[in-house]
């Protein structure tokens, strides 16, 4: 399964409300697949699983007459890659890199409140609290 590094955080604090029933439908599929099993997760900091029902993804029509459809990225996409690379650096994995998805869950444990508001205080979603309470406790 292709996670975005950041969507690690995010997967912890979700509480069934984002940006569409589409969406959200996607991300409650997604977490029962990781809570009911250990998958391989392969980390990233392109679309992934995740985004590709989310409304901010960009892609692009089908090119050459081909079918094929190509992600192109979030509309804050550079934002974004910030994000999945503090996330990355703090919890020591790698883009590219497989974890089973139990070993990121251990990992998380070393995120103390310091590091998540270093990683996460310029997410649009993190005034709320969620993510925050879910990993950290607080």
């Amino acid at each position: 399964m292709l996670i975005r590094a950041h969507h690690i955080f995010c997967i912890q604090g979700f509480i069934g409300k984002g940006y569409s029933e589409q969406f959200i439908e996607n991300m409650e599929n997604i977490i029962e697949k990781l809570d009911n099993s250990d998958p391989l997760i392969e980390i990233t900091n392109a679309p992934d699983c995740i985004c590709t029902a989310c409304p901010r993804l960009k892609v692009s029509d089908s090119q050459s007459g081909n079918d094929k459809i190509s992600l192109l990225g979030c509309e804050v996409e550079s934002e974004v890659k910030i994000l999945d690379r503090k996330v990355a650096d703090s919890l020591g994995i790698g883009f590219g890199k497989h974890y089973p998805y139990s070993e990121l869950l251990k990992k998380l444990k070393y995120i103390d409140e310091e590091k998540f508001d270093y990683i996460c205080s310029g997410c649009q979603w993190y005034s709320l609290g969620y993510c925050k309470k879910r990993i950290i406790g607080i």
